[in-house]
């Protein structure tokens, strides 16, 4: 019964990705920052290697960044919100599908529609920069569970912080105030190998490096076998924290959500 609700909300949102593409694609362009830090730093590296990353070296890293992003994004937060003060949530616990279920499907069959939008610019980003350094067809395969991991830790991230919405009426706020430090410290906006050592042994533990810069690094072929297995029980701890901390908030969360006759 459950694999076949969600192969059915998962050809759903494919066709209200497709419906929506245009949005979509204003989304992925929306989320292109890491290209306009390409274009400082492959600058400066000019003169010579940064922190281990010279022009090339700088290129893939920011490509990367750029099409994980798109491939580990996920919404939840604004629609969750949005049903639980509109009262539109009644409307989905009347389905025999869990309404998570449905938010799940729902963001990560969008998935493949902005990896279609995205991949053309990111290739035409190499093409215009003269080439990044070479990708190995073994770090694209190393680099597939940790996309799956790190889509689960911005999933239960965002559904944890949705779920405050039960209680606040601006639960999105707290989300981007998480996000502007998510930027800085995910590798998002520059390597995180690239601020002072300490610091950067701190951020790497953090969920903000796990659910962006981490797959960077495995893509880029930047780590060792032994600092792989390390971030992937990293991130498997995160999504289990999350995931915890989500299910104990919709559980209290629905509680009030009926005794307010929403």
């Amino acid at each position: 019964m459950v694999p076949r609700v969600a192969a059915a909300m998962w050809r759903f949102g494919i066709a209200e990705a497709v419906a929506y593409r245009a949005s979509m694609f204003v989304w992925v362009l929306a989320t292109c920052f890491p290209l306009v830090s390409l274009a400082l730093w492959s600058y400066l590296a000019e003169e010579g290697p940064i922190g281990g990353y010279d022009r090339g070296g700088f290129v893939t890293y920011f490509v990367a960044a750029f099409l994980i992003r798109q491939l580990t994004s996920a919404w939840v937060c604004w629609d969750l919100t949005r049903q639980i003060r509109l009262g539109e949530l009644d409307a989905l616990l009347l389905r025999p599908a869990h309404p998570v279920l449905h938010h799940m499907m729902s963001n990560f069959a969008a998935l493949p529609m902005r990896a279609f939008m995205a991949l053309p610019l990111g290739v035409g980003v190499l093409i215009f920069a003269g080439g990044g350094d070479p990708v190995a067809w073994g770090d694209v395969l190393r680099t597939l569970p940790t996309l799956a991991l790190a889509w689960g830790i911005v999933f239960s991230i965002q559904l944890a912080v949705a779920c405050l919405a039960f209680w606040l009426t601006s639960a999105t706020s707290l989300y981007e105030a998480w996000l502007a430090v998510h930027l800085v410290l995910s590798g998002y906006l520059l390597p995180t190998s690239l601020f002072p050592e300490r610091f950067a042994e701190v951020i790497r533990v953090l969920p903000f490096h796990a659910a962006l810069g981490f797959p960077v690094e495995v893509l880029t072929g930047r780590l060792t076998h032994g600092a792989y297995v390390e971030g992937i029980g990293l991130q498997c701890f995160w999504v289990a924290c999350f995931s915890v901390l989500a299910a104990f908030s919709w559980r209290r969360g629905l509680t009030r959500y009926g005794s307010v006759g929403a």
